[in-house]
């Protein structure tokens, strides 16, 4: 699924993160930088070692390295909110924001985010795509000049039809409404 929404392009869908070819990929980690056994697999060795040196990334903030051995220009790490920690909502729209600043800083024509938190960090899938949703077309809104497309790829069906269900919602409120070029 997809629409553009101002002058950005939000996509939605189903498959491999790790395959895609924007100019960044999202890892969605812990403070503490760690990379999933298939992050390390695929992204090698330099990307684990830039991680290993910086070290730490606070919740709800966001840091860009290289991509290693993956098929991007870069990687944005952000360590999302653990449910249940309180303020989770804000904490998750802040990764969300600081990717996307630090695509734009960077002049990233694009970048592509997993569902931050849903999973070991227990997120509810609903209140993730609401959240990184809203917070995706809030930032159309900006003036920017590099940042074009937006892809949210998620690694299962229900999680894929939950994402894209609430997309449609908000494409329908914004036309409604007719606050976005859509």
């Amino acid at each position: 699924m997809k629409a553009k929404v101002n002058r950005v392009t939000i996509q939605i869908i189903e498959g491999d993160l790790l395959s895609l070819s924007t100019s960044a990929l999202v890892n969605a980690t812990t403070t503490d930088l760690a990379l999933s056994p298939e992050w390390l697999t695929r992204g090698g060795v330099e990307l684990q070692r830039e991680c290993a040196r910086i070290g730490y990334v606070e919740v709800g903030t966001a840091l860009m390295t290289g991509a290693g051995n993956l098929t991007v220009d870069k990687v944005i790490h952000t360590a999302g909110p653990r449910w249940g920690e309180g303020s989770e909502r804000g904490k998750l729209m802040l990764c969300v924001l600081e990717c996307l600043r630090i695509a734009e800083i960077n002049k990233l024509k694009s970048i592509a985010f997993p569902a931050i938190s849903v999973g070991a960090l227990g997120y509810p899938v609903e209140n993730c795509a609401t959240t990184m949703i809203t917070q995706i077309v809030d930032y159309t809104f900006e003036p920017l000049k590099h940042l074009r497309t937006v892809v949210i790829c998620l690694d299962d069906t229900n999680t894929a039809a939950t994402f894209k269900r609430e997309f449609q919602r908000q494409l329908e409120e914004l036309r409604e409404t007719g606050d976005a070029k859509v």
